[in-house]
């Protein structure tokens, strides 16, 4: 982390502030970006966390790994996947860009100093624990104490103990709540312009700060002699509520269909014009276990996800299959997409960038209850996260009911031997094209869904897939001393702190 990471802050600001003008770059001081006003500098930060997690390029892996997505036969494999050979400069750019946001977040912190703007100031703390607990799930000891503080000459800071950053963002994401809940009367109004998310409405991010921090504490439920813990920091804040049915935290600057402007998910597949990106929608095919779980499974989004490749036939690759010889691109499913149809996994060029949809909320809500942790029927919040992920992809509520009912041992909350595995299965693939980060973290943690072949391929480098990515070339090249410091890290053996298994 150095001036030249900061000098990436340009990419931050805002010219317009209108909700539907779409939210385009000017050059600004980086030295000074704590004098751009918050409600410009905002909307900026929460639109480039949300391009950051749905752009499926910067976490390609995990639906690759987890069987969602498979490489089209018509395109050599990526030998670094399928062999999981993983490199320093593998997937940095999600590094890099979050620390980046981070420094923005910090800004909007430093500058809002009238308790009447202190909203602004929740937003920020509660987005920068976001990032930060997702460079956590990722790489694990990360820059966070000595992190943001350039005006006071740390340009290298040092790397955080994990367990330690994890524990410190469940303090922050409180005191944001009790920001929220101590609002004065008189407190500034945020815009929509500027809040691209809730459109202002605070009780929904006191919600949304409640629920990531369910889900940061839920991720430590395999720990040894954690539960007391994780029971005592629920209880501090269980009145709050989580994010609940219709209740998603999604963004949306004011896509527009116009090159540039477009929802970060649907422009890496298509143009503005409606034609396939070079290597956009023929690279990615459907993946090999979703597609056979939900055929086994008669799931109703089957058609949302994927498109058949001839009828109503569907069908999936293995990454780095050989023999027998894949499926070929005529015979295999494309990822979900009908020409102007938000209720597809690709969606258009408007549709809203998802941070935490409210059915990974259900899902989340559902597995801690499930495990004591909070109250409430883990049937009755799985049945409804089931119901809003149908919702989400175009079908009916009816639907969702109807699908919850079918008498399937993998669908059905009452058949299900193992509530937790019921869970975590439904949610993996509920998540496809939507929560990355989540889906790796969950298999890391519990080892569901438990039939996953990662690649076929015979030279892998390990019997088992990466449990973490490698520290950034970045990182290696400018904050060496501290990457150093950390100590031997291998992207098979340094476990997150919370993969207790």
């Amino acid at each position: 982390m150095n001036k030249k990471i900061l000098a990436l802050l340009i990419s931050l600001a805002l010219l317009g502030s209108s909700c539907s003008e779409f939210l385009s770059v000017n050059e600004v001081n980086p030295n000074s970006a704590s004098k751009v006003p918050a409600k410009l500098l905002l909307p900026a930060t929460l639109n480039n966390v949300a391009n950051t997690m749905n752009n499926p390029r910067s976490f390609e892996f995990v639906y690759l790994w987890h069987g969602l997505w498979s490489i089209s036969s018509g395109y050599s494999q990526p030998s670094g996947l399928v062999q999981y050979r993983l490199l320093n400069s593998s997937y940095e750019g999600a590094f890099n860009i979050s620390y980046v946001v981070g420094q923005n977040l910090t800004e909007i912190e430093k500058g809002t100093t009238d308790p009447k703007d202190a909203g602004y100031k929740a937003i920020a703390m509660i987005m920068k624990a976001y990032i930060m607990h997702n460079l956590v799930d990722l790489w694990g000891n990360v820059p966070y104490s000595e992190a943001f503080k350039t005006e006071e000459g740390i340009l290298k800071p040092k790397y955080d103990d994990q367990k330690a950053i994890y524990e410190d963002l469940i303090l922050k994401l409180d005191a944001a709540i009790k920001l929220i809940q101590g609002l004065p009367a008189d407190a500034t109004e945020i815009p929509a312009s500027a809040d691209i998310v809730f459109g202002g409405n605070m009780a929904k991010w006191a919600r949304f700060a409640n629920t990531v921090k369910l889900r940061m504490l839920v991720h430590q439920s395999g720990m040894a002699g954690r539960d007391a813990y994780i029971k005592t920091a629920i209880a501090t804040t269980a009145s709050v509520g989580y994010l609940g049915a219709g209740e998603s935290a999604l963004s949306n600057p004011g896509y527009l269909n116009s090159a540039g402007k477009m929802n970060p998910f649907y422009a890496t597949f298509y143009k503005a014009d409606g034609s396939s990106q070079s290597d956009g929608i023929t690279y990615y095919n459907a993946g090999k276990a979703a597609v056979t779980f939900m055929t086994d499974n008669a799931d109703p989004r089957l058609g949302k996800f994927f498109n058949p490749y001839s009828g109503n036939n569907f069908a999936g690759n293995t990454l780095g299959i050989t023999e027998p010889a894949p499926l070929t691109a005529a015979n295999t499913s494309k990822l979900g997409y009908v020409s102007g149809s938000k209720g597809y996994m690709i969606g258009t060029f408007d549709k809203s960038a998802p941070l935490l949809t409210d059915f990974e909320s259900l899902f989340v809500q559902a597995e801690a209850a499930e495990r004591g942790y909070i109250t409430g029927s883990g049937k009755t919040l799985y049945n409804s996260a089931l119901t809003q992920s149908c919702i989400y992809m175009g079908l009916t509520s009816a639907d969702g009911t109807a699908f919850a009912s079918s008498e399937k041992t993998n669908v059905n909350y009452d058949l299900a031997p193992n509530k937790i595995n019921l869970i975590l299965m439904q949610k993996w693939v509920s998540l496809n094209g939507i929560a990355p980060v989540e889906i790796w973290t969950d298999y890391r943690r519990s080892g569901i869904p438990n039939f996953l072949v990662f690649t076929q391929d015979p030279n892998k480098a390990n019997a088992t897939p990466p449990v973490r990515l490698l520290y950034p070339q970045r990182e290696i090249s400018v904050n060496n001393d501290n990457v150093v410091a950390v100590g031997t890290i291998s992207a098979f053996t340094s476990k997150i702190f919370w993969q207790n298994r």
